[in-house]
């Protein structure tokens, strides 16, 4: 795993060394509103995050995580993460939280497009997936913008706080990943007036 930059933001490959700035994070307010954040003491979330594999690799499985914080402050802000299965091969789940306070400032979505953008350079995974509850529609048009496509409803999808809740499944596949990259590298170069007359 590698340490992502960008303009605003650093996400750090979560390890024993900072395991416990994220377990902090996980403890506040308001993240469990829409997913079902673990509740672990912290010597046990730290024995959990050290048994993680640390090379993200499509023949890995488990959880692949990244501490999400400002980049002039070093100050963390939530997380993101990849989880891949035994079951979907060539495919991973993304997932995010950012804090109340840094919410609707663009940080999820500046650390999704990195994230994106590492799984599809840096390794051969074919296609990404993501789902939340329909309620979440912050979290919805997030995914959207960055370039998922919703796929499906499903039923009792999940548990959040006890209960059996719908998610919606959306999917980002490699080409569609590309394309979107070559209309970004031309606009790019259009911009800084290396292409056009």
């Amino acid at each position: 795993m590698k340490r992502i930059e960008t303009k605003r933001l650093v996400l750090e490959p979560v390890t024993v060394a900072n395991a416990g700035a994220l377990w902090r994070i996980m403890q506040m307010r308001l993240l469990r509103e829409y997913q079902d954040v673990p509740r672990y003491s912290r010597d046990d979330f730290e024995r959990r995050v050290a048994a993680r594999p640390k090379r993200l690799d499509v023949r890995a499985t488990g959880r692949f995580e990244w501490l999400v914080s400002i980049a002039a402050t070093r100050e963390p802000i939530g997380w993101i993460s990849l989880r891949l299965g035994e079951q979907n091969r060539g495919t991973a789940e993304i997932g995010y939280s950012i804090v109340t306070g840094y919410r609707s400032g663009g940080y999820a979505t500046e650390a999704a497009y990195a994230l994106i953008d590492h799984a599809f350079e840096d390794t051969t995974l074919r296609k990404l997936d993501a789902c939340c509850v329909p309620e979440n529609l912050p979290s919805r048009r997030l995914l959207s913008r960055v370039g998922f496509v919703e796929m499906r409803t499903q039923h009792n999808g999940a548990i959040v706080r006890g209960k059996a809740v719908d998610i919606v499944i959306y999917e980002f596949a490699r080409e569609a990943w590309e394309a979107a990259r070559a209309v970004r590298s031309g606009s790019e170069r259009e911009g800084d007036g290396t292409h056009g007359a």
